[in-house]
């Protein structure tokens, strides 16, 4: 891809230049990063990726699933720590 045609992200402070058409997901994938935690169904239903952001123009944080939210133009990234949930056991006999 042209370099033109790349937009600035900041993954855990870091700058790195991205397609602007990129989940946040795959900009991560697409900067190098491996995930393997933190990332699930890749369709917006287990809510694994939730992923905390921060736009040049505001000063307050937003939380998007990184599978469905488009990056943006000089978006702050950081993942949200992995908490383990209580499992549930569901009997279906």
């Amino acid at each position: 891809m042209a370099e033109e045609n790349l937009i600035p992200i900041y993954i855990m402070g870091k700058q790195y230049m991205v397609p602007p058409a990129l989940t946040i997901m795959t900009a991560m994938e697409y900067a190098g990063y491996t995930l393997i935690r933190g990332i699930g169904c890749r369709e917006g239903f287990c809510g694994a990726c939730a992923t905390v952001y921060r736009l040049p123009s505001d000063y307050r944080l937003q939380i998007g699933l990184a599978c469905q939210t488009m990056v943006q133009p000089g978006m702050y990234l950081a993942q949200i720590p992995f908490f383990p949930a209580q499992r549930a056991i569901y009997n279906i006999e």
